[in-house]
């Protein structure tokens, strides 16, 4: 192992930089890899800007959340992965702490919280994956049996997928049930659209306001994808979402990004079937406005979803092993990690399938 290597580290807002870092070694719980493939969100340039209210690592700081990699070596507590071993690695870290609420960051972003907790945690996991090696906690490193024969511009498809992939979990989805995707033409609403159809579902109705990008969602995944195409006027778009919904809709998961308003979110509501399950994971600004007497009426959950389940990435590997889920419908653009900066530009214009990714 190499004693020093690159890494783009955030000094202060605007202040990128790419640095020669020395190469840790592993800590007792810690994994040392080398980075194949590192996605790149598509608000990541307002993240380096310091535009987006986020609480952010001490700085210097490698940012980076979501990649592909191979293991380099491990700490002496690690036992579940080993030298040479494929990964994929997440950055939602949970305090391992007998907690009700333990504390919890994104790895390479932000601390959902600021307790002292939380902040010692952040402090001592900071660096995420824009460099060519990561030093990662085990707790967020996943073993990816069974697709070691596939190339890393593949597999990095699981960063885009794992966060829809623990809303659609928590909405109890099953086999052959129909479930509304509420922002389908986005980053995240695409790849929900893409899970539910390998996860089973009989009938997917992608919701959103352009029209060319749900059918193209229709062509990519099939027939059980019923585009349905709303514009913000709630007593008509209740009527197009049940229309095609046939009626049936048992769940739905909202993944409406920076949204002024929550009209859509409710006529999806409003269009399942009695006790049905709404999951939020979307961005929207204003309020939610329920109302008792619906609630009540029809037996609605209305569910709050953050990340994902510690078990989420491995699942959803299998599902790329069996063959169920097809990464190569993500249309994945790479940049080298040296044109990093340019990747940032390029993810800010992502839409629906396409992802950005960072390669050595």
């Amino acid at each position: 192992m190499a004693h020093t290597h690159k890494a783009w580290r955030l000094h202060a807002h605007n202040d990128l930089r790419f640095d020669e870092v020395k190469t840790p070694k592993p800590a007792p719980d810690g994994v040392v890899v080398a980075i194949e493939a590192g996605m790149v969100l598509s608000y990541m340039g307002k993240v380096l800007s310091g535009s987006v209210p986020y609480s952010l690592p001490p700085m210097p700081f490698v940012p980076g959340t979501n990649a592909i990699a191979r293991v380099i070596a491990t700490g002496g507590n690690v036992t579940h992965v080993s030298e040479g071993d494929r990964v994929f690695l997440s950055p939602h870290l949970r305090g391992d702490v007998p907690d009700s609420e333990p504390p919890q960051i994104l790895i390479g972003l932000t601390a959902t919280v600021t307790t002292p907790a939380a902040m010692a945690l952040q402090a001592r996991w900071r660096d995420g994956v824009f460099a060519e090696i990561a030093h990662w906690p085990a707790a967020c490193v996943t073993p990816l049996v069974g697709l070691d024969d596939r190339p890393s511009t593949e597999l990095i498809g699981l960063a885009k997928l794992i966060v829809p992939f623990g809303g659609l979990q928590r909405t109890g989805l099953r086999g052959g049930g129909v479930i509304l995707i509420n922002g389908a033409s986005g980053y995240f609403g695409s790849g929900a659209v893409m899970l539910a159809v390998a996860m089973g579902a009989g009938r997917v109705v992608a919701v959103g306001r352009k029209q060319a990008a749900l059918e193209s969602l229709r062509e990519a995944f099939g027939p059980r994808v019923i585009p349905a195409v709303v514009s913000g006027d709630a007593a008509k778009d209740l009527a197009i979402i049940r229309h095609a919904s046939g009626g049936n809709a048992d769940v739905a998961l909202d993944l409406l990004g920076s949204a002024s308003s929550t009209s859509t979110t409710l006529s999806c509501l409003r269009a399942l079937k009695r006790g049905g399950r709404l999951v939020l994971m979307g961005s929207a600004d204003a309020p939610l406005e329920l109302s008792f007497r619906e609630m009540l009426a029809n037996d609605w959950e209305v569910v709050g979803q953050f990340m994902y389940a510690r078990t989420a990435p491995g699942e959803l590997a299998a599902l790329a092993a069996s063959g169920l889920l097809d990464l190569r419908k993500i249309v994945v653009t790479t940049f080298r990690l040296a044109d990093f900066r340019r990747a940032v530009e390029a993810a800010a214009l992502m839409q629906g399938l396409d992802l950005t990714a960072v390669v050595p």
